[in-house]
């Protein structure tokens, strides 16, 4: 017997996705055989048949029978022939209009036999009372049966896996044993109880209940569940044996740092999420590097920020060394935590527009990725006026400055959608993939005049100009909050 999680004997220290199949399997052998039933039918017995249900063969609890008239051999009724092969046809019908002979048995007709296998190895009627009754004469027909086996002490039995998240109880997930595995998809249980900018620990107690007897197969130490989802090729899940950065920035071309996807930033301030392992603490520090990769001056914070361990944090650095002096120089900015280095690319020129704008999501690995908008921006705002009938007595009443208002109808409530679009830098190829997590998230926000708002996508694209592989993206949302509280 083997227990599995993500394909992992003993998966413990994970995180886990919810939007990500994450599968447990028990596993057992199972080389057990398949049990038949054969009807032989060796003589003729029409002229013994007399009456309409004179001959009946009853098989797990269903009986077909004859008939006299061979066009009311319908649904459960055969007809007896003076053809042996015929009749043999005939009964083969009969059993294939059973449902539960039918849903366990692959029912063939050859010659003058009815050949019954069951689709599943095991036993079927061993243990049965009464599995089989016929009263048609062993000179006419004869039955012969064997029954299945399975060498797999799991065959049969109920796996039950109770799942527990932050040592709470959650629910029992179960399914029957056949075919040498069960298996469970545990994402829409993970869904219930992760939540945006955590990670939950969860458990699961694996059991079988087979006649009655409960036995505990095994546990699925702590693992940790996050919100994400698959995107760019990423990792389906993370260990949490030491800290991770929680963004997926590995498809694109090699470059020389731990991210593949170029990564841009405008405003001097670097907003990332860590998942902290086991470690507790980390150091960091932070490179100024010029356009050929040249470092400008270095940052490093030589104390370790302590944290809890097994966890998610959300950082923010702030780019102000020497009143933004590097910044303001450099191309490239290098933020190493650890023994991992994220690099950012710096969009030039600084200080070219006056306007730009900052969307924020967490990510398809739960943490907080952003990209700022430096190009145009427009804004729009649909109009949406529910009205109603004013009394119509009013009409002439209802006045201002002693003249009438010629009202008629008047507006009970002004719906306003409140549309924004921006665009942003022109770009490398490898810069486009971002956009591709954006738009799966489910979390995404952005600040306006120091306060942050939720928005809802309307539409993204990212578009290649007329230079080869140099592209531009255009963002278009709403508010999710009613725009006049903005």
């Amino acid at each position: 017997m083997n227990i599995t999680y993500n394909n992992m004997q003993l998966a413990s220290n994970l995180i886990t996705f919810t939007d990500i199949p994450n599968i447990l399997k028990v596993e057992d052998e199972d080389g057990g055989t398949y049990a038949t039933m054969t009807f032989q039918f060796i003589a003729d017995f029409s002229t013994a048949t007399t009456a309409d249900n004179q001959w009946y063969i009853t098989f797990l609890g269903e009986t077909i029978s004859n008939v006299l008239n061979p066009n009311n051999a319908l649904n459960k009724n055969f007809y007896v022939s003076n053809s042996t092969t015929s009749t043999a046809a005939s009964v083969a019908r009969a059993l294939r209009n059973c449902p539960t002979v039918a849903a366990n048995f692959n029912i063939e007709h050859d010659t003058n036999m009815v050949i019954l296998t069951a689709k599943a190895v095991g036993t079927i009627w061993s243990t049965a009372q009464n599995y089989l009754d016929y009263n048609i004469s062993s000179t006419y027909m004869t039955a012969i049966g064997t029954d299945g086996s399975a060498i797999s002490d799991l065959y049969g039995s109920k796996i039950d896996v109770d799942v527990y998240a932050d040592s709470e109880y959650v629910t029992t997930l179960e399914k029957n044993f056949y075919g040498g595995e069960a298996a469970f998809n545990m994402s829409p249980v993970i869904t219930t109880f992760a939540e945006y900018g955590k990670i939950v620990p969860y458990t699961f107690r694996v059991s079988t209940i087979k006649n009655g007897i409960y036995q505990l197969l095994g546990n699925i130490d702590t693992n940790y569940a996050s919100v994400g989802y698959m995107c760019n090729q990423g990792n389906k899940y993370l260990f949490n044996d030491y800290s991770n950065i929680a963004q997926n920035y590995s498809r694109g071309a090699n470059q020389d740092a731990d991210n593949n996807t170029i990564l841009y930033l405008y405003k001097p301030e670097i907003d990332i999420s860590l998942y902290t392992g086991n470690e507790g603490g980390f150091t960091y520090q932070i490179d100024y590097l010029d356009s050929a990769f040249n470092r400008i001056n270095s940052y490093v914070i030589s104390s370790t920020t302590r944290c809890n361990s097994n966890s998610l944090i959300d950082l923010k650095y702030i780019l102000n060394h020497s009143g933004y002096a590097y910044f303001q120089q450099a191309f490239y900015i290098d933020l190493t935590i650890g023994n991992t280095k994220i690099r950012y690319k710096v969009i030039k020129p600084i200080k070219a527009t006056e306007y730009y704008q900052r969307v924020y999501w967490r990510n398809s690995y739960g943490g907080i990725s952003f990209f700022d908008f430096t190009g145009q921006k427009s804004e729009t705002r649909d109009l949406t006026v529910d009205t109603y009938e004013k009394n119509i007595f009013g009409y002439y009443t209802d006045s201002f400055a002693d003249k009438p208002l010629n009202e008629l109808e008047r507006s009970y409530d002004n719906k306003v959608k409140y549309t924004v679009t921006l665009k942003s830098h022109l770009f490398e190829n490898d810069g486009k993939y971002i956009f591709n997590d954006l738009l799966q998230s489910g979390n995404i926000w952005t600040e306006i005049n120091g306060e942050f708002y939720t928005i809802l996508i309307d539409s993204l694209s990212v578009d290649e100009t007329d230079n080869n592989n140099v592209y531009e993206a255009t963002l278009k949302y709403h508010y999710s909050q009613e725009p006049s509280i903005i």
